[in-house]
């Protein structure tokens, strides 16, 4: 039987500056259980589907702002030279 309460969400947390994943209840938002740590895939994922997609993703903000999120596959000498000019 399968529990109608809860939600599976992914979450940022400000504090620690990492994803989350985890079964969440729907009446009062505490986490279920112990949420998994999933920054470094979830950034991956997100970014190898807009990458081989060419597209870019847009995301209204409360304040009339929009997020754009992107990723570009470079070479990894583009990547040392743009690290050095820093």
């Amino acid at each position: 039987m399968q529990n109608t309460n809860l939600e599976y969400r992914v979450g940022y947390t400000p504090l620690s500056g990492r994803l989350y994943a985890g079964y969440v209840r729907k009446d009062n938002g505490k986490w279920e259980g112990s949420p998994h740590e999933v920054t470094d895939w979830a950034m991956f994922a997100v970014g190898q589907k807009l990458a081989r997609e060419e597209t870019d993703m847009l995301f209204p903000l409360p304040d009339g702002r929009v997020m754009r999120v992107s990723a570009v596959i470079t070479d990894a000498e583009t990547m040392e030279d743009a690290n050095a000019q820093r």
